[in-house]
């Protein structure tokens, strides 16, 4: 279970679906805001490679799914 943290915005999760399709597709993201690259980094929903391009982790499309739930909860 993935414990979601108050201060992860609706643009977070928003970028971090771009991530994970451009992951999915392997193909390379937009460059993602540097805020929002740390903060999604810290809760370890993605990771940078050597060129500095982030791809989801497991714990992200966690985050994700769960993020996707609430919201057809909240529908």
């Amino acid at each position: 279970m993935v414990v979601m943290d108050p201060d992860l915005t609706p643009d977070d999760f928003d970028w971090l679906r771009q991530i994970r399709a451009a992951t999915d597709a392997k193909r390379d993201p937009l460059p993602v805001p540097r805020s929002i690259a740390s903060k999604l980094a810290a809760f370890g929903f993605v990771k940078s490679n050597d060129l500095g391009d982030f791809t989801i982790t497991d714990q992200g499309r966690g985050a994700l799914l769960e993020q996707d739930m609430r919201d057809a909860e909240d529908r």
